[in-house]
């Protein structure tokens, strides 16, 4: 009888211990996950820059409990992944989602901010510093993206993501100005003259401070030309250019620092110190 008394006591001190110890052996299956459960896998995956499964726990998360701490963590997390999983468009709609439901949270600043970034990525091409030109590519995501960055700094001008956002404000500005040059000059190839013309004039209409401009003018007088509108070339290249060449706005060379910063930048979004932190409170 003495020796059988360890594994009898064994046996007790289980029983005693209740369930937890044997349910926590078995994994649940997904549909008794509570929002924890769910959060705590999202936050594993997230720290373990395991973008697909933070994508899929997020939309899950979202979906079953859309409400509470769990879920204003959850955009963060999840519009984070999206951009690095190379989902622009999808990190774009979680985070105006996110903006829309927490305008007082103290991320808002990252979320403008990383909602330009994914804005420029979806106008971006690896061959862009080479081969290709960004210009070229829709006019309305170009614009998508100068708004977003617009939003940065006038929304938040004294966050540490103004100066970059002023920056690409310049950059996207000029870049909608070369996408209507290179329309213009489509349309002088095609003969089409008059519209060339046309094009440049509303060009300068609207980003009369671009880089572009001088050539801009120099093709609208070369329109003029081929239409015989001989006063109109001349006054093109002798008060247009002079006049427009004064205003021209070219954004900063880009030093190793303002790089290394940018990069900083693009790090993970705030993480909150407990999940019982509020949206409004202070830091």
């Amino acid at each position: 009888m003495k020796s059988y008394l360890p594994p009898l006591l064994i046996s007790l001190t289980l029983a005693l211990s209740g369930c937890s110890t044997l349910s926590n052996l078995v994994e649940k299956p997904e549909s008794e996950w509570t929002v924890a459960d769910y959060y705590q896998r999202l936050k594993e995956a997230y720290d373990n820059e395991q973008w697909e499964q933070v994508t899929q726990y997020g939309e899950k998360l979202l979906a079953y409990y859309p409400y509470g701490k769990e879920a204003e963590q959850a955009y963060l997390y999840l519009a984070y992944a999206y951009y690095k999983w190379d989902e622009p468009q999808s990190a774009m709609r979680t985070l105006n989602e996110f903006i829309r439901l927490y305008p007082k949270h103290r991320a808002l600043p990252w979320a403008y901010y990383l909602r330009a970034r994914a804005a420029e990525k979806v106008v971006a091409s690896w061959f862009d510093r080479w081969l290709t030109d960004p210009a070229r590519r829709s006019a309305e995501a170009l614009k998508e993206a100068l708004t977003y960055y617009k939003a940065v700094v006038e929304k938040f001008p004294h966050s540490p993501y103004a100066e970059i956002a002023r920056t690409k404000v310049i950059v996207f500005y000029n870049r909608l100005a070369r996408h209507e040059f290179h329309v213009a000059q489509f349309y002088f190839k095609k003969g089409a003259y008059l519209a060339a013309a046309n094009r440049v004039q509303e060009l300068l209409k609207n980003y009369p401070r671009a880089i572009i401009t001088p050539d801009a003018i120099n093709l609208m007088a070369a329109a003029f030309d081929r239409l015989g509108m001989d006063v109109q070339a001349e006054h093109a290249r002798t008060v247009l250019i002079a006049q427009f060449q004064k205003q021209v706005q070219r954004p900063p060379r880009q030093t190793l620092e303002q790089r290394r910063k940018l990069r900083q930048l693009e790090h993970k979004p705030p993480t909150p110190r407990s999940l019982r932190w509020s949206s409004t409170e202070n830091p």
